[in-house]
């Protein structure tokens, strides 16, 4: 049986991005066969393509961060799954395909009844949430937090858990979009319309001397902003490089191979100059 998937053969824009058709691969023992019901498509599979991401795999590789597929086949040695049993994996490539073989540590169950699209949303995003929300500034309930960008993948996953935490959100939207604004205060957060006001003036103004945690997904030269939102021993967490990309790419130069340490140097020069 063949299969059809994504395969990036070499490092650059989407016009890199080509389909192929090769043989189904089989489940070696310890491994789980899933045919791909969803896969996210996420800023790191952006930076991955352009070879700059630190976990950029070598060409030829398939992109897809994360997945939600059902058990397809069982290796041997495999126990605790079920032909037809909906999981999740985040194998950080590899998931563009229609199967994909991962060993089963790294499934998780996915409840029955949800659908693949919206559940394979929680995946990266949720993960990148929890993680910064609670490894990076260590929130504590009744705090301040700044969430940029707070109708995104990352953005509106922060409230929700947020919420959970007990902590005081405002969020950065643009008004020009009724709807985007309405669905930051259902999460929980207080919107800010960062392209009719200045955000910093509105922290200050709301809150006196700025906020404890600062959520930055755009970073460039908005790090030098959200900072200036922070109190005093307050964090900023830095988690993507929206500011940099145009029309699918990377702004700064065309990458002629993998570089992936290069924005994490790009990075590192921002918090010096801080």
């Amino acid at each position: 049986m063949r299969q059809t998937k994504v395969v990036v053969t070499r490092y650059g824009g989407p016009e890199v991005i080509t389909v192929a058709e090769q043989e189904c691969p089989a489940p070696m023992p310890g491994e789980v066969r899933v045919k791909v019901l969803a896969a996210g498509v996420s800023l790191p599979d952006v930076l991955a393509r352009e070879g700059v991401h630190p976990e950029t795999p070598r060409v030829p590789y398939t992109p897809g961060w994360d997945l939600v597929g059902i058990v397809d086949q069982i290796g041997d040695g495999v126990s605790g799954f079920e032909l037809g049993q909906t999981v999740a994996a985040m194998p950080i490539s590899g998931c563009y395909a229609q199967y994909v073989c991962l060993p089963q540590r790294k499934f998780i169950p996915v409840p029955a009844g949800l659908d693949s699209a919206e559940a394979v949303a929680v995946v990266l995003n949720y993960i990148t949430a929890y993680q910064i929300l609670h490894r990076s500034a260590k929130v504590k309930p009744e705090q301040d937090l700044l969430i940029h960008g707070a109708s995104g993948g990352v953005g509106t996953a922060l409230p929700q858990l947020g919420r959970l935490a007990g902590v005081k959100m405002f969020g950065t939207c643009s008004a020009q979009a009724a709807e985007v604004v309405e669905v930051v205060k259902e999460l929980g957060a207080t919107p800010i319309d960062y392209r009719n006001s200045d955000f910093v003036q509105e922290i200050h103004r709301l809150t006196g001397d700025g906020v404890d945690a600062v959520f930055d997904g755009i970073g460039g030269d908005n790090l030098w902003r959200s900072r200036e939102a922070l109190r005093e021993g307050g964090r900023g967490v830095v988690y993507g490089f929206q500011a940099k990309l145009h029309g699918g790419r990377m702004t700064s130069d065309e990458p002629s191979g993998r570089h992936p340490i290069r924005e994490s140097a790009i990075l590192g020069w921002y918090i010096l100059r801080n």
